[in-house]
C-alpha cells in the first residue's frame, strides 16, 4: 500500500506522523506549483505548510479519508484567504508615524515636542474609546509584537475578527491625527 493511499490513517493509526512525513514528502512540490499555477500564490510554500499544519490539526480529531484530495481543497482555501487579506490591508493601510520619527536625536523644537506629545494624547483617547476587545487585540499586535494568529488563540477569537478589530483601531488612530478639532 502506497503511503498516501485514500485510507493510510485508518490502516496506520499508530504511525500517523511518519504517514504525514510521507505525505509532504511526495505533494509538497506538487502542491506549491498547482498554488503558483492556478492561483498565483506568492507565498505559496507557506500556504502548503499550513496546509499540513491544518491535516494535523483534522487527524488529531478525524482523519480526512483522501487526504491528498483534502490538501488540495485546504490550501486552494488557505491561498484564497490570503489574497482576501492582501486585499483588505491594502485597501485599508494606514501608517502611524513611528516613534523614532517623533523623536530623534537631535534636539527637538519645543512647539514639535509638545505637537507629538498632543498627537499621541489624542490617539490614545482614540483607543480608549474603542471597545476592549478592539483595543487589547491592537495593543498586543502593535505594541507586544504579536501576530494575528497568536492574538486569536488567546483571546479565542477568530484570526478575521483580530484583523477587524486592528483596522478598527487604526483607523481610529488615523482619524485622531488628522481630525481637524486635534490640531
Amino acid at each position: 500500500m502506497c503511503p498516501w493511499a485514500p485510507d493510510t490513517f485508518v490502516s496506520h493509526p499508530k504511525q500517523p506522523f511518519l504517514v504525514l512525513a510521507e505525505l509532504f514528502r511526495h505533494h509538497a512540490t506538487e502542491l506549491t506549483g498547482f498554488l503558483r499555477a492556478r492561483k498565483g500564490a506568492h507565498d505559496a510554500e507557506d500556504l502548503v505548510q499550513d496546509g499540513f499544519v491544518r491535516l494535523i490539526q483534522a487527524s488529531a480529531v478525524e482523519a480526512p479519508v483522501n487526504p491528498r484530495a483534502w490538501l488540495y481543497r485546504t490550501v486552494s482555501n488557505l491561498a484564497a484567504d490570503a489574497y482576501d487579506h492582501r486585499q483588505v490591508r491594502e485597501r485599508l493601510h494606514v501608517d502611524l508615524p513611528c516613534v523614532a520619527d517623533e523623536f530623534p536625536e537631535q534636539p527637538v523644537d519645543p512647539a514639535r515636542h509638545i505637537e507629538a506629545r498632543q498627537q499621541l494624547r489624542h490617539v490614545w483617547t482614540a483607543l480608549q474609546r474603542l471597545p476592549e476587545p478592539c483595543r487589547h487585540a491592537f495593543l498586543m499586535n502593535r505594541l507586544d509584537g504579536m501576530s494575528q494568529r497568536a492574538i486569536a488563540s488567546q483571546l479565542g477569537i477568530a484570526e478575521k475578527t483580530v484583523e477587524r478589530h486592528i483596522l478598527r483601531a487604526m483607523q481610529a488612530c488615523r482619524q485622531a491625527l488628522h481630525s481637524p478639532r486635534n490640531r
